[in-house]
């Protein structure tokens, strides 16, 4: 399908989710360039041992009762091999082709899907149209329209897968597609169509209708090519030489052909048997859809091969193996809210390898750690620790109160009183009948001036400071003790 202009796209997704039912669109996340995003490291290790080339053609099988969904790549030979494999999500309806438009079938037979029915603008992460109706349904005038295979994992006619297989399938085509493939081909079958199962299901209403697609099965079977799809009287024919309805199929074939449905004819014989004719029921799409639902919480979900190895890191959710898990509507419709209103959270896509690769960095941190650890623990170096002990305050000279200057004195006389108390200085006047007056003590400041400075004879009054001799009160000098001389 070709997105012309983006009023086409806008038509174009309001017509799948039309077709698809927007009540079930599940969770959709985004890859930074999901359309461009290449394939994991382990898929292309894997093709690299395969000896397959990212750019070589590829097919597609799809089963319905197995939920599996196969892809399918041409080696040099141009024999095709089996390169994946991934769940089918969801598919809707019950077993056999689809009819009209609004049954809920997805459908089945051989289908062509050309680049321009990519589309990386799906309002389902990432889709590709079926192709339906093809030649052989517009033969019975079957009707249907935007019919995909698409993520979203939701389904109403689709073939739903999940955000990350869609996402390497998606990867699949465009590599094909650039590597010159013009259209792959997509086979969709409601089983394997073993001669057990055939025989186990043939008294369904479209037991003749598989009849028909089964040779195209067994054709692949047999040469691991993709058959030549043709109408003829309603009916596919395969690698018809010449016209559709020649009826001539290349000799080597048809002898392969002849050899291989003489074994599956014998099987098919000896299953009749093992299965009677009412073995076998249809059973409608709720009823399948709740026994699946009980068997996933009794754990006995079927054990299908998937190679989407991709995981969701995102520090709000759990992990989980793909990017589509909602536990209720509500959740699904929350989704499609913070879609419309561009607040969704983004959510980094890397591969299983690379969290592999990232959780052996880590270990081997962890283990360089504790190594370093144990031969730090060895060695005993001591660890400095602060000194226990405090330092000695060493205190400065005395200062003096009044100048605030550092006294300077011998060692010597450190440990003497700096102020010794002084003897009562008296005052001398002209008048004998006074009474002796008691000066007032003189600061230390005042007594070193006095010493230094003469006294003078006219000065009154008299200040005498304690000298070698001192007058009493009667005038009458006395004599210093002899230790007191100095």
């Amino acid at each position: 399908m070709r997105l012309v202009s983006s009023g086409f796209a806008v038509a174009l997704a309001l017509g799948v989710l039309a077709s698809c039912t927007p009540q079930e669109t599940l969770q959709i996340e985004r890859v930074s360039n999901r359309i461009e995003h290449p394939l994991p490291a382990k898929m292309r290790d894997k093709m690299r041992k395969m000896n397959l080339a990212m750019s070589s053609p590829i097919m597609i099988r799809l089963f319905k009762k197995e939920e599996v969904m196969e892809v399918w790549k041409a080696n040099a030979q141009d024999r095709y091999q089996l390169v994946a494999t991934y769940p089918i999500c969801a598919w809707s309806g019950m077993l056999g082709p689809k009819k009209k438009e609004g049954d809920r079938q997805a459908p089945e037979g051989f289908y062509t899907i050309t680049r321009g029915q990519m589309n990386p603008n799906s309002s389902y992460y990432l889709s590709f149209d079926i192709g339906y109706p093809n030649k052989f349904d517009r033969a019975y005038g079957r009707t249907g329209r935007n019919l995909m295979v698409h993520g979203a994992c939701s389904s109403a006619g689709c073939y739903s897968m999940s955000d990350a297989a869609v996402l390497q399938i998606y990867a699949f085509a465009r590599e094909a597609f650039e590597g010159g493939q013009k259209s792959f081909q997509v086979q969709a079958y409601p089983f394997r169509m073993t001669a057990e199962n055939m025989a186990k299901y043939r008294s369904s209403e479209h037991f003749e209708f598989w009849k028909n697609i089964k040779t195209g099965y067994d054709y692949f079977e047999i040469t691991h090519r993709p058959p030549e799809v043709d109408i003829c009287n309603k009916k596919y024919v395969f690698n018809q030489v010449g016209a559709a309805c020649s009826n001539s199929t290349p000799p080597a074939l048809a002898s392969a052909y002849a050899s291989y449905s003489k074994s599956y004819e014998a099987a098919f014989a000896a299953a009749v048997v093992k299965y009677s004719q009412s073995a076998w029921k249809d059973t409608p799409e709720f009823e399948r859809k709740a026994e699946e639902r009980l068997a996933r919480r009794m754990g006995k979900a079927k054990k299908i091969p998937n190679d989407a190895d991709y995981v969701v890191v995102d520090p709000n959710a759990k992990l989980t193996p793909t990017s589509d898990t909602v536990t209720s509507y509500s959740a699904a419709y929350a989704k499609v809210e913070a879609r419309k209103n561009g607040t969704e959270r983004q959510v980094e896509w890397i591969s299983v390898a690379e969290v592999e690769a990232r959780k052996k960095a880590a270990d081997a941190k962890r283990k360089e750690d504790e190594k370093l650890a144990k031969r730090l623990a060895k060695a005993k170096i001591p660890v400095p620790q602060a000194n226990p002990l405090k330092p000695v305050v060493v205190a400065n000279d005395v200062q003096s109160v009044d100048q605030g200057e550092v006294d300077t004195k011998p060692f010597w006389q450190i440990w003497k009183n700096d102020e010794p108390k002084a003897e009562p200085v008296q005052t001398v006047t002209a008048d004998d009948q006074a009474l002796p007056v008691e000066a007032a003590k003189p600061a230390r400041k005042q007594v070193d001036a006095a010493a230094a400075k003469p006294v003078e004879a006219a000065e009154q009054p008299v200040v005498v400071a304690p000298a070698a001799q001192t007058r009493t009160t009667d005038n009458t000098p006395k004599e210093k003790p002899f230790w007191k001389v100095w």
